[in-house]
């Protein structure tokens, strides 16, 4: 019987924000460093480069990081944290409850927020994608703003998007501004950083395709839903959204 040949996802990296190709990066190597002993020869090899073609990158970024304006970008997203922390704990609250009317608007609404409910645990500009895709579905689905209004989370959610927005209205001024700061040494950092990833990434689709282990076979799973998770970050961005599905009640 014929083995499948397992694929990544793809994910157009020139497409991807500086920032975000570094979070990939960067999560790719949290992911391999601690199975690198397990994943064969050519893989390990390429990781330590990766590891080092990012962290040169990390560096120029953070020259990028003093400008005026990271402060109160800080500040922004500490806010759109805690507005969408509101919103989770409300929505728990009466998912929990007793009153059945709220208690199955708060389902429906767990069932919606449910893959969202990490976004806090990503890079700052990652977050921004990420509530753009949500919100997208949100506004496009009346039968999630009617339960919103049932728990009395339609203010929050309101709010919760235009912080979004105003951060990336800010975020997009300091990058305009770091661009000169960049110059040509972060585009050739950002292709070295490219390269690594491109060819770590194909030594561990050989790897688990004709070296197959569960070592490999997890590694390989945890990093193509990290590819999936940027390659519809780039789709958010670039495309407009599918319509939305309504999650049953």
């Amino acid at each position: 019987m014929t083995m499948e040949t397992k694929e990544f996802t793809t994910v157009h990296l020139n497409d991807l924000k500086i920032d975000d190709l570094f979070s990939l990066n960067k999560s790719t190597i949290e992911y391999a460093n601690p199975v690198k002993e397990n994943i064969g020869e050519m893989p390990k090899a390429i990781l330590v480069r990766l590891v080092s073609d990012n962290h040169a990158m990390e560096l120029q970024m953070n020259k990028s990081m003093k400008n005026v304006l990271t402060p109160q970008l800080s500040e922004m997203n500490a806010e759109r944290e805690d507005r969408f922390a509101e919103v989770k704990r409300n929505v728990t609250t009466a998912y929990k409850g007793r009153d059945a009317a709220k208690k199955a608007a708060a389902e429906y609404l767990k069932i919606f927020l449910n893959p969202y409910w990490d976004t806090n645990k990503k890079a700052m500009n990652t977050r921004t994608g990420v509530f753009y895709e949500m919100f997208a579905k949100y506004n496009e689905n009346l039968a999630l703003k009617l339960n919103a209004d049932t728990i009395g989370i339609s203010l929050m959610m309101t709010e919760l998007e235009m912080s979004n927005t105003q951060f990336n209205t800010l975020y997009q001024t300091r990058l305009s501004q770091d661009a000169a700061v960049e110059g040509p040494s972060a585009t050739s950092l950002r292709a070295a950083a490219t390269k690594s990833y491109e060819q770590f990434c194909t030594a561990v689709e050989q790897a688990v395709n004709f070296a197959e282990s569960d070592t490999l076979i997890s590694l390989f799973n945890q990093l193509d839903k990290l590819r999936k998770t940027y390659a519809r970050l780039i789709h958010t961005e670039g495309e407009e959204p599918e319509p939305n599905t309504a999650p049953a009640q």
